[in-house]
């Protein structure tokens, strides 16, 4: 097993994945940069040019590689004039002197760009590239990919396809492990884009990302816990079923996660086994609240990057603050927390998954993962009720245009 693990920038928690010897890479980036990557910049640590150059010397002291993402789902056309090619250029030679090991793009173009201009660095195709057939895999492949993260979306359940490609391509392939997306999700690319923009420099709305694609993942899973259970993560205890297919290179998220949550993360999966709230593995997580000991620093910057009202009504901007705090959990235990997954009852579930064939087959004529979620899924009812209103309102707002008008 190898893991691409999540980097925060936290002080010390290098060390500490040092000690997982299964931890062979970090990934991270600027806070911003000119090609946006795939988290908004209020919920990350602030980062510039010398902290990545530190991190990246740290990295080596302890035999860690460092992933630099350059994964913006649109090079938003910088490709296309004279000033966004010097701009590129800057900002690879910066990697370049900072001893970067490899980049992870989601264009390209600028894989060509950098395999023939920059050789020293290693390229992944990111989960933004949306590989999901045996065919692109090799038309990434072909171009100079040494690695492609494929669509954990469009693949980590369909177990026939991921044959497929593991047989297609001979570079290597990576699998996002805790993802929480659901499956086949409709908000896919515009999600994409809209994380790109909210972390690009000099985006028009400098940093600021009413995310509405999560009000839509979020707002189903309230609706209708089955949601829950058809996420595309994969449990610790079935890393065995795809290490099967051939599969050992895995990416653990998130970069936005409290160092010691992360670190419970790679434990689990470097053990095989995880004994409480599956959430506490895959549920998205930000750290932008006292309660995930978020810094006031960053508190602030989650305040001084949403609260436009020159851009949304300042009671929408209110209700969203008070949605994504209910909705983004910081609390796993059972006794307290809003929602519950026993990950040990879920012993035996993907391989039954296996034998159904989800990807050809209906959902409404099989309902199994219904079974399980009216089993497993145990919820405060309070809460589900509470929160589903929340966000049916900002829902709501955005068909009507009353967060604006």
């Amino acid at each position: 097993m190898k893991l691409s693990v999540a980097y925060t920038f936290d002080p010390g928690l290098m060390a500490k994945l040092s000690k997982y010897p299964e931890v062979y890479e970090v990934f991270g980036k600027l806070t911003r940069d000119i090609i946006g990557g795939g988290r908004s910049s209020y919920t990350l640590r602030k980062i510039n040019e010398s902290a990545i150059r530190k991190t990246v010397h740290e990295a080596h002291k302890y035999n860690i590689q460092f992933n630099y993402l350059l994964n913006g789902a649109t090079l938003n056309g910088i490709e296309q004039t004279r000033k966004g090619q010097r701009k590129l250029r800057n900002l690879l030679e910066f990697l370049l002197l900072s001893d970067v090991d490899s980049l992870t793009v989601a264009s390209p173009y600028l894989l060509r760009l950098i395999k023939k201009q920059y050789p020293k660095f290693k390229v992944r195709a990111s989960v933004f590239a949306m590989v999901a057939t045996p065919d692109k895999a090799r038309q990434w492949e072909d171009m100079g990919a040494d690695t492609i993260c494929i669509s954990a979306i469009a693949t980590n359940r369909n177990f026939k396809n991921l044959e497929k490609m593991k047989r297609r391509v001979s570079c290597e392939l990576q699998l996002i492990a805790n993802a929480s997306c659901l499956a086949d999700c409709s908000h896919e690319i515009t999600h994409m884009n809209m994380l790109t923009n909210s972390s690009r420099a000099n985006d028009r709305n400098k940093g600021f990302c009413l995310d509405y694609c999560f009000l839509n993942c979020s707002k189903k899973r309230l609706e209708d816990p089955v949601n829950f259970i058809k996420s595309v993560w994969i449990r610790p205890e079935d890393i065995h079923i795809y290490e099967d297919l051939g599969f050992s290179n895995f990416k653990i998220l998130e970069r936005s996660c409290p160092t010691e949550l992360l670190i419970r993360r790679v434990d689990a999966y470097v053990n095989r086994e995880f004994n409480g709230n599956l959430l506490e593995l895959v549920a998205p997580v930000a750290h932008i609240k006292k309660e995930q000991d978020a810094s006031l620093s960053q508190r602030l910057r989650v305040i001084f990057s949403m609260f436009k009202p020159s851009k949304v009504k300042i009671s929408t901007l209110l209700a969203t603050k008070e949605y994504m705090e209910q909705v983004i959990l910081h609390d796993f235990d059972k006794l307290t927390t809003p929602i519950y997954i026993d990950n040990k009852k879920l012993d035996g579930f993907l391989k039954e998954i296996m034998k159904r064939d989800c990807k050809n087959s209906l959902c409404s004529e099989c309902l199994y993962c219904n079974s399980i979620a009216s089993k497993q899924v145990v919820y405060n009812e309070d809460y589900r009720v509470k929160i589903l209103k929340l966000a049916q309102e900002l829902d709501k707002g955005l068909i009507s245009s009353s967060h604006w008008l």
